[in-house]
């Protein structure tokens, strides 16, 4: 267990939930088996489901639960804290995370369609500069060859002019492309998410907000994390497409103009990708943890204000604020690694890119003095690979958005895909004609199912008569 989570434990010394009420204790959570304290507040009426018809199913469904929070409790538990919330299942940063491609599970034809054009757009924006470069060098030629004729400069320059404005068009209708196009698709694929979430969460049972999910996750997913997998799938998506674009454009254009001067840039490039890799996969960890950290701290809120005459009655508000102020410390850490990691991440990156200028220019003029090529070509090549290998450190914050996508939507898809033990738009069963007055019950054995070595009916009978 992290030194964070520890601290949450240790610090939050009371604890409730819609099923448990409030609980009050002077020390560390006890042990499950333990009996519970006798200052205890519950809810007025709890809904509760009994089959009176099979009390022995219920005994077994009781003892499965107690086995597997004894596993549970056996087994290491990474960066987990007190749930609140009144469940000890599944915490929020242990979700797995989702392949790429499960962020676009929620895509039709139309956004389908709109990926394309979105995706066609940003490859064209991106690939425009570099090109615009090559046509700049000709241009540059056309001043040093044509210096004693002031009329065929004057008709290249012309001709260059229209072929800037030609590119300036493709820029303009690129750009429109890859932006309204991938911020469309995105609205239209997160509405779909956040809908489907909310049928997923409305339709399961009490048991799961009990013992698997806090409220607060859900709360925390279809505000927070919901824009995360947004804003991946739209605008970062395209930027990263684009720059990429540029990074292989500004390449391709510098091997085919000054093929000598764009080889010693891939020296570097194997250096650039690791820097890359690390700082995505570190950023990645620690976004998981600083999610947990706010839902935790969402958590403790949510609770607070739900059961806020209960926290007055026990002059609970400076423990309540005590737990807040813990887990926001817990996250203001993980924020400050974070905000280092992508500032070393994004330096080292920017140094190696300027360190491949210097080398570059040192080159190029050595290439030039030795007549090797011409400096339209030299210049047009430096500015190239320069801007492809921008291009390249540009696109390392869209993959860490990626990675964040990843996680948040891990914990959507898990609400998504859980299916309920009862189904209730399911229409078979059996349908009674008749049905009389008389409620019977009869040797019923009830538990919840957060606490199941607490019997909240032993050996119950009741019988209502008619009327």
């Amino acid at each position: 267990m992290s030194q964070e989570s520890l601290e949450i434990k240790t610090i939050e010394q009371w604890k409730w939930s819609e099923m448990q009420g409030l609980e009050l204790v002077s020390e560390p959570p006890p042990d499950p088996t333990s009996h519970p304290h006798p200052l205890k507040i519950t809810p007025t009426t709890p809904s509760l489901t009994l089959n009176t018809n099979s009390t022995d199913q219920l005994q077994q469904q009781q003892q499965s639960v107690v086995e597997r929070r004894e596993m549970e409790s056996r087994e290491p538990k990474k960066g987990g804290t007190s749930s609140s919330g009144g469940g000890s299942g599944e915490k929020p940063g242990d979700a797995a995370l989702v392949g790429f491609g499960e962020l676009f599970r929620f895509a039709d034809g139309l956004d389908y369609v709109l990926m394309g054009i979105g995706s066609m757009g940003a490859f064209v924006h991106g690939c425009s500069l570099p090109i615009f470069l090559r046509f700049f060098a000709d241009l540059v030629n056309s001043f040093g060859s044509n210096a004693n004729n002031m009329d065929t400069m004057t008709q290249e320059v012309l001709k260059y002019a229209y072929y800037f404005l030609i590119v300036g068009a493709i820029i303009w209708a690129s750009s429109w492309a890859e932006i309204s196009c991938w911020m469309w698709t995105g609205e239209r694929q997160s509405t779909k998410m956040r809908i489907k979430f909310l049928e997923a969460a409305l339709n399961q049972d009490i048991q799961y907000f009990d013992t698997e999910v806090r409220t607060s996750d859900v709360v925390f997913a279809i505000n927070t994390d919901a824009v995360m997998v947004q804003d991946a799938i739209s605008e970062k998506l395209g930027n990263f497409i684009h720059y990429m674009a540029t990074f292989v454009s500004g390449f391709v254009v510098g091997f085919t103009a000054v093929w000598q001067l764009a080889l010693v840039t891939l020296a570097v490039v194997p250096l650039i990708a690791v820097i890359g890799a690390i700082h995505t996969t570190t950023l990645a960890k620690l976004s998981g943890k600083s999610q947990q950290a706010l839902s935790q701290a969402g958590n403790i809120v949510e609770q607070t204000i739900v059961q806020i005459r209960v926290v007055l009655a026990f002059v609970g508000e400076s423990r309540a604020l005590q737990a807040y102020s813990s887990a926001l410390k817990v996250a203001q850490r993980i924020g400050y690694k974070s905000g280092f990691s992508k500032g070393m991440g994004l330096g080292a990156t920017y140094f190696v890119v300027f360190c491949c200028y210097a080398l570059l220019l040192w080159y190029g003029g050595y290439l030039v003095r030795h007549h090797y090529t011409n400096g339209g070509l030299a210049i047009a090549t430096m500015f190239a690979v320069m801007i492809g290998g921008l291009g390249i450190g540009q696109a390392i914050p869209s993959m860490g958005a990626f990675a964040k996508a990843k996680v948040a939507a891990a914990k959507i898809f898990r609400i998504i895909d859980h299916k309920a033990a009862i189904d209730r738009n399911c229409e078979s069963g059996i349908e009674l004609e008749a049905v009389t007055g008389l409620v019977e019950l009869k040797n019923v054995d009830f538990a919840y199912p957060s606490r199941p070595d607490v019997r909240i009916l032993n050996n119950f009978s009741l019988n209502v008569p008619s009327g």
